[in-house]
């Protein structure tokens, strides 16, 4: 349980981090886009995705901080938690893998393959009781 909550924790670290290099950078970011896409979208388009991602990765981090810390005490609700929002890392690290990403992206996607399959386990069953926690040896 240990293994997922850190892969749960640290999945939730590096998306805020990332967020945090969005929000500071911003500017960059948006003017690369726009040398790149300029016959697309406009500046206020790109500057509202920007926004809208920052705003995704800081939710996203969140979620899975939480599920990372309520699922070391065996707290059902988080499992759930943890499988949903380790499902949408799959899908947009998935994504950004496929679509060329680089490292970063394949590392996420890992550690968020590896969290799910650690809570799906048929031996951690008994962890998630509806007592809130490990029962105890038998």
């Amino acid at each position: 349980m240990n293994i997922a909550s850190v892969l749960l924790l640290a999945l939730g670290g590096i998306l805020a981090f990332n967020a945090a290099l969005a929000l500071i950078y911003r500017e960059d970011i948006v003017g690369s886009a726009e040398r790149e896409m300029v016959a697309y979208v406009s500046s206020e388009q790109l500057t509202t995705v920007i926004a809208v991602a920052t705003g995704i990765l800081l939710t996203l981090s969140a979620l899975l901080i939480l599920a990372g810390l309520h699922v070391r005490r065996g707290r059902q609700w988080a499992r759930v938690l943890a499988f949903v929002a380790a499902g949408l890392v799959i899908v947009f690290a998935g994504t950004g893998a496929l679509a060329g990403g680089g490292f970063l992206a394949v590392l996420l996607l890992g550690a968020a393959v590896g969290a799910v399959a650690f809570l799906m386990q048929g031996a951690v069953a008994p962890y998630f009781e509806r007592s809130g926690g490990y029962p105890g040896p038998p």
